[in-house]
């Protein structure tokens, strides 16, 4: 276990950007859950499946939006409810503070922007694969790629087993994207326990390389 749950860096204003995502995607898993469509069906209709991508059509039982609408909707989508809370977690503590940064709508459009760019990696990284991503952690990894840039020293509390330990971004992080890529490596395509860590390790390096593009000049 190697869980963050606070950072000790306040912000300067509301984020109301991260909290809007917060619930649009606790909206979404409630409609997956209780909707007519029924949870594994709208994962299907709705998530990204890189196959329909490249070959340009739908799959048979995947027909109610054109596969690139796959790219935005995919990232709103969950696979249970850990996968939401863990997702809706990490965006809480590092994204309120990347906002910070920003102005409301650069963040809304970099947040979008790195979940494209995430799900588009994964499909060139698994274009025969006819099984759908869904997900916010592309997205939320660009996050901290964003806010180890922004905010190398602040500190992160992190739950380790029985322990509960004080460390700076730049130490966490780099830890945690290490872990996301040894997983990437050292697992078979289509067999990490349903985790895409091509989409995560994608999030993360696109998050640092182009967050200095949304920032706010300082005055």
């Amino acid at each position: 276990m190697f869980i963050p749950y606070k950072d000790e860096n306040p912000t300067r204003n509301v984020p109301v950007i991260t909290w809007v995502l917060i619930l649009a995607n606790a909206v979404v898993f409630y409609f997956q859950v209780f909707g007519q469509l029924g949870f594994e069906q709208s994962i299907v209709e709705y998530g990204l499946i890189p196959c329909e991508v490249i070959g340009g059509h739908n799959l048979p039982d995947s027909s109610r939006v054109y596969p690139y609408a796959g790219f935005f909707s995919y990232m709103f989508m969950h696979g249970n409810f850990l996968h939401i809370f863990f997702n809706m977690l990490y965006l809480w503590i590092f994204g309120n503070n990347v906002e910070d940064r920003m102005s409301r709508s650069g963040f809304l459009v970099f947040y979008l922007l790195i979940g494209v760019l995430s799900g588009l990696l994964f499909t060139l990284a698994e274009p025969t694969l006819c099984q759908p991503l869904v997900g916010a952690s592309g997205a939320v990894s660009g996050i901290l790629g964003a806010y180890l840039f922004l905010f190398p020293f602040a500190r992160i509390r992190v739950w380790m087993l029985f322990f509960v330990l004080r460390l700076p971004a730049i130490v966490f992080l780099p830890i945690w994207f290490l872990l996301q890529v040894f997983n990437m490596f050292s697992r078979a395509a289509g067999d990490a326990g349903g985790v895409a860590w091509v989409a995560h390790v994608a999030g993360f390096i696109a998050g640092g390389l182009f967050f200095a593009l949304f920032k706010k000049r300082e005055r």
